[in-house]
């Protein structure tokens, strides 16, 4: 079990106890909520509230909605809340939302990455679509989440808004293997058969690369260079001590793709390309041409994800050439023994969580509710479902069943959507993941090997934290990103793919100047110094 944050709950759980002791009949401060339920679960209601969640692929696979999934039926009965899920269509999750918001049937509980709102979620409490939870918490209907907030500060600050008003009932990723998933691998095999070693600094990388191209590898190294795939995995931009996007330094903001050493990635990138280094079409980044890239032996090396992507590459490879082995790779690094700064890691709290609705009439159920993920019963359940169904402890380690792990037990499904009949940890939700859910849900060795070793990186020492911009800000900011976006990305393409000359990139950061991109510094680094000062 995840040790660190079942410490956490145990001493959360005596906080609770000593602030439930006197709490009975308690107000919020604004006069909503008011506490009325008793203090351990299940509770006894006859209130029914509603939840709208988009649906994730691993239910889909199997189920219509949550409702029909066996997880469901279990949070109902150890809550004691009856809780109907509604989903918006697969693929209009976004206009969904934005529908329901404006319709009068709105749900008592809206789960959604509340960050990305427009004008931020002080704007969306501003505005009556979403409680401030000061009030919730303060009332004494969710003490499992104020006490994990008051033994973790920085968990507290990233589900606050500008102004410290609490917005959601957060996701929260605490190992740092959970929070890391993307990352580079190499074929073994070929490592061997060129007596080669496993590639750590630009250099070795370079000629890894140039040995399988001289041995006939069409496109030695394949990933994806879109804006979203830089910022998020900083894929060899790192190496250079810049990330893909937005960082912070000492206390400073900066944009990887304005720093002067930004050159020196995209002339790397530039000369890897024009020496057949670096896959063609890398401009393309369809899934489906990325697994054929890979498992048809024309790539060498590979950045991707260790479920989605490889765990679909490796098997589709060997199932064509039977002695392809994959190993991960350290993020590269200039110098030899330097712990690389950027890589891919989330935050603990990413801005994905539950919300109550404003139109809620059942505040304190709703709260009651979501509070549960964050009890030690709760952890469990999302995590591992019901002990002698789903799971079993062996030893301390809670142990999925046959009904998860065996396709021909579960209906020849897959490790993720078996999983999602019974548990939320193989996606997100209101409560915090537990690391052993990942030791099981990797059922390759190469896949767990690799979030170990990509996870070995100073990436959050210096990754923007949630920091919320005011409505204004966010107005400008979106305004001056969008042409940013489009411009930087069209001429990180050309220049790579010899298009545009080395020579006319020194006009690319003036360009950018002129665009607005100091501006968006500004307006980034003040959001940050509000965040800084909470």
């Amino acid at each position: 079990m995840n040790k660190k944050y079942m410490a956490t709950i145990m001493a959360a759980s005596l906080a609770v106890s000593a602030m439930l002791t006197g709490c009975g009949g308690q107000t919020a401060q604004n006069g909503t909520v008011s506490k009325t339920t008793a203090d351990s679960y299940p509770i006894q209601t006859d209130t029914s509230i509603k939840y709208w969640v988009a649906l994730s692929g691993h239910v889909s696979a199997h189920s219509q909605s949550m409702n029909d999934i066996p997880l469901a039926k279990d949070l109902i009965e150890k809550t004691g809340i009856n809780v109907q899920f509604v989903h918006p269509a697969i693929g209009q999750e976004k206009e969904q939302f934005n529908l329901m918001l404006a319709s009068k049937d709105i749900p008592d509980i809206i789960e959604n990455n509340w960050f990305n709102y427009t004008g931020g979620p002080e704007n969306a409490i501003k505005k009556g679509t979403i409680v401030d939870l000061n009030a919730v918490l303060e009332a004494g209907v969710s003490p499992n989440l104020k006490a994990i907030f008051e033994a973790n500060p920085e968990y507290a600050k990233a589900c606050q808004t500008e102004t410290g008003k609490t917005y959601i009932y957060p996701f929260i990723i605490e190992d740092g293997m959970l929070q890391t998933f993307r990352g580079a691998m190499v074929r073994e095999d070929w490592l061997e058969k060129y007596n080669l070693k496993a590639p750590e600094t630009i250099a070795e990388w370079e000629e890894m690369l140039r040995v399988f191209k001289a041995n006939g590898v069409k496109a030695p190294l394949t990933l994806r260079l879109d804006n979203t795939s830089l910022e998020d995995v900083s894929p060899i931009i790192g190496a250079f001590g810049l990330a893909g996007g937005f960082f912070v330094e000492d206390g400073t903001v900066k944009f990887g793709p304005y720093e002067p050493e930004y050159k020196d990635f995209i002339t790397l990138m530039t000369k890897w390309y024009s020496e057949g280094l670096l896959d063609s079409n890398f401009t393309d980044t369809d899934n489906k041409r990325l697994t054929s890239v890979v498992a048809n032996g024309e790539a060498g090396a590979a950045f991707g994800s260790a479920g989605g992507d490889f765990g679909k590459w490796i098997p589709a490879t060997q199932a064509q050439d039977s002695n392809a082995r994959f190993v991960a790779v350290k993020y590269p690094v200039m110098n030899k023994g330097e712990t690389p700064m950027f890589g891919q890691k989330n935050l603990p709290i990413t801005g994905h969580g539950a919300a109550i609705s404003a139109k809620s009439k059942n505040i304190e159920i709703a709260a009651r509710f979501l509070d549960y993920g964050y009890s030690e019963d709760g952890h469990m359940t999302y995590n591992f479902g019901k002990e002698g169904e789903s799971y079993t402890m062996q030893g301390d380690v809670p142990t999925y069943t046959d009904i998860i792990t065996d396709s021909e037990k579960n209906g020849g499904l897959g490790i993720g959507p078996a999983m999602g009949k019974y548990i939320r940890a193989c996606y997100n939700g209101p409560f915090a993941q537990d690391v052993n859910y990942l030791n099981q849900f990797y059922t390759m060795p190469e896949q767990l090997d690799a979030v170990k070793l990509w996870a070995q990186t100073d990436t959050l020492k210096y990754k923007m934290p949630l920091s919320p911009l005011t409505q204004e800000e966010n107005k400008e900011y979106t305004k001056i990103m969008q042409d940013i976006d489009t411009y930087r990305q069209e001429v990180m393409y050309k220049t790579i793919a010899g298009k545009s000359s080395l020579e006319e990139f020194d006009g690319y950061f003036e360009e950018m100047k002129k665009r607005g991109i100091e501006r968006a510094i500004e307006i980034r680094q003040a959001a940050y110094d509000r965040y800084a000062a909470k």
